[in-house]
């Protein structure tokens, strides 16, 4: 499948902390659920969460992994809008 056609599934990468250090967010802790995977255009080491890897799983020729960095990059070329797969498993959580 031509790249452009392709569905993104953007992962946050594993140095998440130190990107966002100082920006007064809660610190990104990701789920047991979560797996490392590789950017598929940098190389980067990346959390996969467990929708992303069922879907990458099922249509691996029709997704592109990538790191969020990336998947700016792609869909700044790409245009349109980002959709999400409704995870959030990983996202920053409040301390308790």
């Amino acid at each position: 499948m031509e790249r452009e056609k392709r569905v993104m599934l953007a992962c946050p990468p594993t140095n998440m902390n130190e990107l966002l250090e100082g920006m007064g967010v809660p610190p990104f802790v990701p789920s047991v659920d979560h797996s490392l995977t590789s950017c598929a255009d940098c190389g980067a080491d990346m959390w996969i969460g467990p929708n992303q890897r069922l879907v990458a799983a099922l249509a691996p020729k029709a997704t592109l992994l990538l790191c969020m960095a990336c998947a700016l990059i792609e869909q700044a070329k790409r245009g349109g809008t980002v959709g999400h797969l409704g995870g959030g498993h990983g996202r920053p959580r409040l301390p308790g």
